[in-house]
């Protein structure tokens, strides 16, 4: 289940489709679902 993180995903989103070249950085504690953010990205 993946709640919450819709401001992220929006995110994610957007620089996905931008036209410009995006760089992106996830970062933060363990174990607060960076890869689960991803994994529901992709």
């Amino acid at each position: 289940m993946f709640i919450g993180r819709e401001n992220e995903l929006n995110t994610l989103n957007r620089l996905y489709s931008s036209d410009k070249f995006e760089f992106a950085v996830i970062y933060g504690r363990r174990r607060v679902g960076k890869t689960a953010l991803i994994n529901e990205f992709v």
